[in-house]
């Protein structure tokens, strides 16, 4: 408490630039040189946050760098340098582990796309951080995205990064390379690069020379019409997009016996593609439902309404076992939204 304090005494007493930087380094020095007690966290956050104010952009810069890397640094000011200028705000969004999903979200809503281009490089995002860093579908954003192989990316947030191939090579190449690009999206990919990067998708999937470029003269010169499952799919993320998709909704699609209308807004709320809830529902139907709903925050009141409508499509069987119920009702209590997406996709990844 004693240095906190004597801080305190010294910036009352500051008149220059160097001694308000010189005072704002120590105390940042004092703060990461071990974990705070929670009577001084609070007064070394309000002391650094009035420094914050008072110093030059390079300065915090260096506040920023020395932050960065600390876990036990108080919240407010690593909220201040995160939100802060690009140059101030970099090492905080690449390393803090203080940093919570929401602050990153809401720095994408409101920061400048370079804030953007480095949340969507920071490593390990979920799905909430980077369809929020995608949402304005960004050139160079999406371009970080498809690189940054350890962020989770949503069906809608991948079609962004398909829909940008034709402008950008890069993207292309980069989303090949990725485990969770859906196989039924690589044709709409096909039709979008460059002679160049086809043959490298041939050469990464093994098929013959030309068979790529033959299959866009096929489908440029039939255009035949969209399927079903195309428009549902077209439907679901138009919802999606205006927010108009939610798990009351879903159910009583189900209900209704609109099965492909079902599994796509089913699918788009747990951020997985429709293939992925398809093979996991293959590998045991009734926990798949389960982790599905509990993924897509879907309440527990309702399913067993989810339930008897799988059964009447035919994806339950009807003589279920007396605990299975039970069992699967208990992962809404055993599982968060996260864990049962996570799980979800392993199922989903173990046929």
């Amino acid at each position: 408490m004693s240095d906190i304090a004597s801080a305190l005494t010294q910036m009352a007493r500051i008149k220059t630039p160097e001694s308000r930087a010189a005072l704002a380094l120590g105390v940042t020095d004092i703060c990461t040189a071990k974990p705070l007690s929670n009577r001084v966290e609070p007064i070394a956050n309000d002391l650094l946050l009035s420094l914050a104010h008072k110093v030059e952009e390079q300065v915090r810069v260096q506040m920023a760098n020395k932050l960065a890397g600390c876990n036990w640094a108080p919240r407010g000011i690593i909220r201040f340098l995160a939100f802060d200028a690009p140059s101030v705000a970099e090492s905080i969004i690449a390393q803090s582990q203080v940093l919570e999903a929401e602050d990153l979200v809401e720095l994408a809503e409101t920061g400048s796309e370079k804030h953007r281009i480095m949340i969507a490089e920071r490593l390990h995002i979920g799905i909430a951080v980077s369809d929020a860093a995608a949402f304005k579908s960004e050139i160079r954003v999406l371009r970080s995205l498809a690189q940054n192989h350890t962020a989770r990316l949503s069906e809608r947030t991948l079609d962004k990064c398909f829909n940008a191939a034709d402008e950008d090579d890069e993207i292309a190449h980069d989303l090949l390379e990725r485990d969770d690009a859906p196989p039924s999206l690589i044709d709409t990919l096909t039709r979008k690069i460059s002679g160049a990067v086809r043959d490298q998708v041939e050469k990464h999937f093994d098929l013959k020379p030309g068979a790529l470029a033959e299959t866009v003269i096929e489908t440029t010169t039939l255009q035949p019409a969209e399927d079903e499952e195309e428009e549902i799919r077209k439907l679901v993320e138009q919802m999606s997009a205006m927010g108009e998709l939610d798990g009351t909704l879903v159910v009583r699609a189900l209900t209704d016996g609109k099965i492909l209308f079902f599994d796509y807004a089913l699918a788009d709320l747990c951020g997985l593609p429709v293939e992925n809830w398809r093979a996991a529902l293959g590998a045991s139907s009734m926990r798949a439902t389960a982790l599905a709903c509990r993924a897509a925050r879907i309440d527990k009141s309702l399913f067993p309404s989810v339930v008897r409508g799988m059964q009447k499509a035919g994806r339950i069987q009807d003589d279920l076992p007396s605990d299975a119920m039970m069992s699967a009702a208990n992962i809404f209590q055993k599982f968060t939204p996260g864990s049962a997406y996570d799980a979800l996709r392993r199922l989903a990844l173990s046929v």
